[in-house]
């Protein structure tokens, strides 16, 4: 009876155990064979095929809307067929299309089970960015301006920036930013920095300015070019920031430069530096006479001025002199010199009508070429009471009174200072004179009021009167009292001179003779 029930037992067991073996057997001949992963590639607008070859009825999914089945029945994110060779049509739209990269998955539901056989790349948007000049004609790359903007237009169909470019290019307002599909003005120059204008910058120099999309993914280069400062441009850094008050000792181995504060004494020349296109640029020299107070220019070629500059140092020296000079100096730009060579005085000089007579005076548009004005004379300081000082009463020019060493003459008129000056010739119609400053101690506005200081004019024997309107004494401009000669009321008769004997309680103190005028 045992042994029937453990037969019995071991019969049952055995016949689950067979089964069981007879179950596994039948799953794992049934296991699903999916077709292989690909990935396919695809932009907007793009109909991918996705082909495969499956022993059952299969379903197809999508799990994105951009990526849809195309059907006889319309665009579906779920489809279905039976085994065999299969080949079904993708349809990609621009459903929630970015900058970036975008994915989908298709998922084959094949015997029960699930898995992924594709994956769908879809490209970000198309990003497209284009620049334009003022007359809407595109660029492919961005010209920079020198002293003025270069202008241009930014038009792309996403939301951009400006994130790189050299810091020698100066945007307007710092930055360049822009909304899709708007156009975006842009303007941009050189930052000069008296060196890397001189030359042109060419694509070849590999310069750019890059733009990129919020994400950084995308960015569009443009090559940055510049055509260097104008040929008809010039700048130029001196060894002070004013051209005007330099004197240069007779012997032209000193500059001095007066101040507010202090001089300014620099031995033996003065340098520059001159920046122009390609360091082409040309030195004129100009030298100012001042005959009787009325002044003339004349351009003297370089080979035979008495001022030198010496381009390769960008240095200037003046050679030495026994007499008073004045002298200045420019730099033209090549086109300009070029343009007024055949003409210069005419271009560079025109008639000042400001003080009430025609005066040769530099035009203004050349000023700024300048280099310096200087006079080229005896740097010894005077003090207070020496020597005399006189100027023309229209022009303000002076008037170089010369030391005399006439021993009669000074007896005669009991001076130990005796002082020759010239006057000034007759101007359009206007009687001008001089106004002179002795340098006298105690030769002064209080003491000429109280009767102390004065002076007397002889002419021809004749003392010359106020009543007359011949001269008068009072205050010059820099409230300094002086003598304002305006000559004999009936002109100037003969070749005597007029006599000025300045006197200090009665004594006489200096003498001044005054030529008569030429004409």
């Amino acid at each position: 009876m045992r042994y029937n029930l453990f037969k019995s037992i071991v019969t049952a067991t055995l016949g689950v155990v067979a089964l069981l073996g007879w179950s596994c057997e039948k799953e794992a001949d049934n296991t699903a064979v999916f077709p292989t992963k690909v990935e396919i590639s695809c932009e907007v607008g793009d109909y991918p095929t996705l082909e495969f070859n499956v022993a059952g009825d299969w379903q197809l999914s999508s799990n994105a809307v951009w990526c849809k089945f195309l059907t006889p029945n319309g665009d579906m994110l779920d489809i279905s067929g039976r085994a065999g060779e299969n080949a079904v049509t993708l349809k990609i739209t621009d459903d929630g299309l970015k900058d970036e990269v975008t994915t989908a998955t298709i998922t084959m539901t094949l015997g029960g089970q699930t898995a992924t056989i594709a994956t769908i790349v879809r490209s970000g948007r198309r990003l497209e960015l284009s620049i334009y000049d003022t007359n809407n004609k595109a660029l492919d790359a961005i010209t920079i301006g020198y002293e003025t903007w270069s202008e241009v237009s930014v038009k792309a169909n996403f939301r951009f920036a400006a994130t790189t470019f050299p810091e020698w290019v100066e945007i307007e307002g710092g930055s360049i930013t822009g909304t899709p599909d708007e156009p975006c003005l842009a303007k941009l120059r050189i930052v000069a920095d008296g060196d890397r204008e001189r030359y042109a910058i060419t694509k070849e120099d590999g310069y750019a300015i890059t733009f990129s999309n919020e994400s950084g993914s995308t960015t569009f280069d443009f090559p940055i070019l510049f055509e260097g400062m104008g040929d008809d441009k010039l700048t130029f850094v001196g060894p002070t920031a004013n051209l005007f008050g330099w004197r240069v000792a007779l012997d032209g181995k000193t500059f001095v430069q007066s101040g507010d504060q202090e001089d300014v004494t620099i031995e033996n020349e003065l340098q520059y530096t001159i920046t122009a296109r390609n360091d082409d640029y040309e030195i004129i020299f100009i030298e100012k006479r001042i005959d009787r107070g009325i002044p003339t220019f004349e351009i003297v070629p370089a080979e035979q001025s008495w001022m030198h500059f010496d381009k390769s140092r960008m240095a200037l020296t003046v050679e030495p002199s026994e007499n008073l000079r004045y002298g200045i100096v420019l730099a033209l730009p090549r086109k300009i010199y070029e343009d007024i060579a055949s003409s210069m005085y005419d271009s560079l000089f025109e008639l000042d009508y400001s003080s009430g007579i025609n005066l040769p005076t530099m035009k203004y548009d050349y000023q700024k070429f300048t280099l310096i004005e200087f006079a080229q004379c005896d740097l010894a300081e005077q003090g207070a009471y020496e020597g005399m000082y006189a100027y023309h009463s229209i022009t303000t020019y002076e008037i170089p009174c010369t030391p005399l060493n006439d021993e009669a003459l000074m007896a005669e008129y009991g001076v130990s200072e005796l002082f020759e000056c010239p006057f000034p010739n007759t101007l359009e119609g206007k009687k001008p004179g001089i106004i002179v400053d002795p340098r006298i101690e105690n030769w002064t506005t209080a003491n000429y009021d109280e009767g102390i200081a004065g002076a007397e004019l002889w002419y021809c024997g004749n003392r010359l009167k106020m009543a007359d309107n011949e001269y008068y004494i009072g205050e010059n401009n820099d409230e300094v009292l002086a003598v304002h000669l305006w000559g004999p009321k009936d002109g100037f008769t003969s070749s005597e001179p007029i006599y000025v004997v300045f006197t200090v309680d009665g004594t006489a103190k200096k003498l001044l003779v005054v030529t008569p005028p030429t004409e």
